[in-house]
């Protein structure tokens, strides 16, 4: 007994060192035993080791998402060609040549970022479900152990309760305690399954015929130079083309051979006004006789090529109206998306300088976790000792050592929010994405 004791008090006080940070843990829960076949798999508790790596790859490959992002990058670039030689045959130049040129080449590499943020995005889901499936499984192998115990005092209640020792009341107690880790338990394990169902959607694997990797890094977020400036930095690069789009859509539109200004529609009612006064040509009219002609086509052909003209001015007028709210219409969207994006990129330093708010604060957290933890290890060293000389019961003994692992689930699960939030400063797409 005093074996298995020694061993509660190895695990207890185990430490992981990872990315220079140091991270108590439990030894049965973090440490793996990772051989390699001759094949070079590797082998960790009897099944072949998932690295987050391969599991991300392996979500890569399994995305609808990304491989649509593919054809739509494919299909755009198909298009573009297309409409370059659509240009070339109507003999597009000057400015509306370089506009056309120029939208589609960001349109393009629109596409391509977001294929990038796409994958990021789907990273980022990963690494979530995988460390999940790895913190609901030591939550409950903790719950297991503690379930354990609670059970052992139950009978050593029982026997007490019998001997008079104990009262009723205590004995109840110690039942009303073991149901609820039972409920803790069962609720722990129906997280973990869903989680696994998440994971086998986005990676395409079942991940309980798989061991996992049980270390979580951790390494601070260092920023050179403000905050502000680094915040602004990301978040232009998110929006880089939507800015980009705007801004070529403004320069253009404001041209002065892409304008419509309102001389123009003046000037095109003054010609509607003189067609209208001077009447609509009628084949009839002396000026088309046939003997002023060689012959009929040709009297013809004069008539036709007057009418044609006096059909277009009296049609300036309307066309110049059409083509000045089109104009303003244009302009004013140009406007409102430079106004949205405006907004959206102050709601977006907003939500990120909030994000960095709570990465502070949880790395102070995990500060204070840590040394919790290097305080706690030596009080179960302690506590070791005073059971060795049986100062305490095992009982109370293994109690401590159990309960002390809350703290190492706190731990991870304030390092696996502080990356979640270091991951969302640093590419707000993450964050944003929906």
């Amino acid at each position: 007994m005093r074996k298995n004791v020694n061993k509660l008090v190895a695990l207890a006080i185990g430490i992981s060192i990872i990315s220079g940070s140091i991270i108590p843990a439990f030894a049965a829960d973090t440490t793996q035993q990772v051989s390699v076949t001759t094949t070079g798999a590797q082998i960790a508790n009897g099944k072949p080791l998932l690295t987050l790596d391969d599991a991300i790859k392996a979500a890569i490959s399994n995305s609808e998402t990304l491989a649509l992002d593919d054809k739509k990058i494919s299909y755009q670039d198909k298009t573009n060609d297309i409409n370059e030689e659509l240009d070339d045959y109507n003999n597009v130049s000057g400015d509306k040549e370089d506009f056309n040129d120029d939208t589609r080449d960001i349109n393009l590499k629109k596409l391509k970022q977001q294929r990038d943020f796409d994958e990021d995005v789907l990273r980022q889901k990963v690494i979530t479900k995988y460390n999940s499936i790895v913190t609901s499984q030591m939550k409950i192998n903790k719950s297991a152990k503690a379930l354990e115990l609670k059970n052992k005092d139950l009978s050593d209640a029982k026997f007490k309760e019998n001997l008079g020792m104990i009262t009723s009341t205590s004995f109840k107690s110690t039942e009303l305690d073991i149901k609820n880790l039972q409920i803790t338990q069962k609720a722990s394990e129906s997280a973990l399954q869903n989680a696994k169902d998440s994971f086998k959607v986005l990676t395409g694997i079942d991940v309980d015929k798989y061991s996992l990797e049980q270390d979580i890094p951790y390494e601070t977020l260092k920023i050179d130079g403000s905050i502000d400036e680094y915040l602004d930095d990301v978040i232009n690069k998110y929006v880089e083309y939507s800015e980009q789009l705007i801004k070529l859509n403004k320069d253009y539109y404001n041209d002065k051979d892409n304008k419509v200004n309102a001389s123009i529609v003046s000037d095109a009612k003054t010609i509607t006004d003189t067609a209208k006064a001077n009447g609509e040509p009628k084949f009839t009219d002396s000026k088309y006789d046939i003997a002023l002609y060689s012959n009929y086509n040709e009297a013809y052909k004069a008539y036709k090529d007057d009418h044609d003209k006096y059909e277009s001015e009296i049609n300036a007028y309307a066309n110049a109206i059409s083509a000045r709210l089109t104009y303003l219409s244009t302009k004013l969207s140009i406007d409102q998306n430079q106004t949205s994006l405006n907004e959206s990129k102050k709601q977006f330093k907003e939500q990120l300088k909030t994000f960095y708010t709570n990465l502070i604060t949880q790395e102070e957290t995990i500060n204070y976790l840590n040394q919790s933890i290097e305080l706690n290890n030596k009080k179960l060293s302690d506590a070791k000792l005073k059971y060795d000389l049986g100062m305490i019961t095992e009982s109370a003994y293994n109690t401590q050592v159990v309960s002390s692992r809350d703290l190492d689930l706190q731990l991870r699960d304030g390092i696996d929010t502080y990356n979640t939030l270091k991951e969302k400063i640093q590419k707000p797409w993450i964050a944003f994405s929906n």
